[in-house]
């Protein structure tokens, strides 16, 4: 019991530092963000877009296995991560190498040299990034947020003010690449600062090679959730206009903006400590009924709440070019709830080592969707996010019943936790729609009115269906662990 009380403090501390470090960088980075797509235009994310696909699924593979294994390993030694650091510096420098032969190839499937160049660019982060991952796991592994926090948090608003300063003076979509290489290199920096690595690599792998087995698999899993992520891109990139990709793509980050910033706060708590119970998995079970009950009730009414308005928000934050996006950003925001509950599952499978099961989740995801975006893609933007809405919600119950199954709980108790939520943003959906042809007054006013009433309706019908989970949040809001 004093474990588990133990376990229960450090994780509530290490979230409030999680989400401080987030809370207050991320504020000020929505507002840069919405600053630097006012000045930039739909060709300049749709052409970093489709680049984004190659690195991002370069470096998620290099992340899987290196990083996790890390974390997961009870038994750690020096001359493990003598070994670990060899194996990284080898396999960073060659995918450098890798990405920068790809380029032209990816711009050529494109069909456009720009893509091309931009690949060329970011390739050099690889070399940057192998600095910073032995020091980074490290860092998660001890549970030390507040320092990964700090980290962040100075990465994020230097990174954000240069984007912002290379959008005004002209540079176009240089400004989004250059200023990501910004935000990688001076996280790495500051990562090793915190943690240097006080050793020689040694490029022997005799004591790691159950770790690389592990690590391994969690790769082939991250190609292929990527892909699954990201093939509505690719596809898109090769048969829509850089700014139909564009409208879609600012659809899909202004959606994804809430998880974005909640899902990496609960995953960078969640998966260490799930690793310190990992021998105990009715215990492993509990917590992930818990965690999904609570944060789908806070959650929901973001995704929903936001869907309402994006016909004020978009225009108001983005500026009118972007009215095209309004459609499509609704869409996805409607189906994010059932996105982030089966991502919710991942960081306790991964403890579990279920790496095989969740191969099988992928695959079963990765088809379905494939299906469901080939036959949208030829309907724009708007065609991509419904293929979203109609080919989600059957991945999401097969999955949900295939992890029911590992955690020993009928797939009933899973869904039953979806029920009150639902139905408390709908009624929220319906009122805030309606408010809309009633009011007649500013922008910011309308927008403020129908927060107001939209939160007022879901905390109400919350309190009346599923009381409990709404207490509490309330008290784990208050501690002050």
């Amino acid at each position: 019991m004093t474990h588990n009380t133990n376990l229960k403090s450090q994780v509530l501390s290490s979230l409030k530092w999680v989400a401080m470090g987030k809370i207050v960088t991320q504020l000020l980075r929505w507002a840069m963000t919405f600053w630097v797509i006012r000045l930039l235009s739909p060709d300049d994310y749709g052409l970093v877009a489709m680049s984004d696909v190659l690195f991002g699924f370069l470096n998620l593979l290099l992340a899987s296995l290196f990083t996790s294994s890390i974390i997961q390993e009870k038994n750690l030694t020096k001359q493990s991560l003598k070994q670990l650091f060899g194996a990284i510096i080898l396999s960073h420098i060659g995918f450098f190498a890798l990405q920068y032969s790809l380029a032209d190839v990816a711009g050529s499937y494109y069909q456009s040299e720009v893509v091309s160049k931009i690949l060329k660019v970011n390739a050099w982060c690889f070399i940057i990034l192998a600095l910073e991952v032995i020091p980074a796991a490290l860092l998660a592994k001890n549970m030390e947020f507040k320092r990964v926090s700090i980290i962040a948090a100075v990465a994020n608003i230097v990174a954000a003010v240069s984007t912002l300063a290379m959008a005004f003076m002209g540079y176009g979509f240089w400004a989004l690449v250059i200023g990501e290489i910004i935000f990688i290199g001076l996280r790495a920096s500051l990562t090793f600062a915190a943690k240097p690595i006080n050793f020689l690599p040694s490029f022997k792998i005799s004591d790691i090679t159950p770790m690389l087995k592990f690590g391994g698999m969690l790769s082939i899993q991250a190609v292929c959730y990527y892909v699954f992520m990201h093939m509505d891109v690719a596809i898109a990139g090769r048969i829509m206009t850089p700014t139909e990709v564009g409208l879609y793509a600012i659809g899909l980050q202004v959606a994804l903006m809430p998880q974005k910033k909640i899902m990496p706060l609960l995953r960078q708590v969640a998966f260490p400590a799930f690793s310190k119970i990992q021998d105990q998995p009715q215990l492993i079970s509990s917590y992930v009924l818990k965690a999904q009950r609570l944060c789908i009730s806070l959650t929901l009414p973001i995704f929903w709440g936001l869907a309402s308005v994006t016909d004020l928000v978009i225009p108001l934050l983005l500026g009118e070019k972007w009215i095209g996006a309004i459609i499509p950003t609704t869409i996805i925001l409607m189906i994010m709830p059932l996105r982030f509950s089966e991502e919710l599952f991942t960081p306790a499978l991964k403890s579990l080592k279920k790496v095989n099961h969740t191969l099988i989740n992928i695959s079963f995801m990765l088809v379905i969707m494939f299906i469901s975006i080939i036959v949208a893609a030829n309907h724009g933007a708007i065609g991509l996010a419904l293929a979203w809405l109609g080919g989600f919600p059957l991945a999401y119950l097969i999955v949900a019943w295939r992890n029911s199954r590992i955690f020993a709980t009928p797939l009933s108790r899973f869904l039953k936790l979806l029920v009150a939520p639902m139905i408390s943003g709908a009624c929220m959906f319906a009122v805030v729609f309606v408010s809309k042809s009633m009011l007649d007054t500013s922008v910011l006013l309308k927008l403020t009115i129908q927060i107001g009433l939209g939160g007022i309706t879901y905390l109400g019908l919350m309190l009346l269906l599923d009381r409990a989970s709404i207490e509490e949040i309330a008290t784990m809001l208050k501690k002050k662990k």
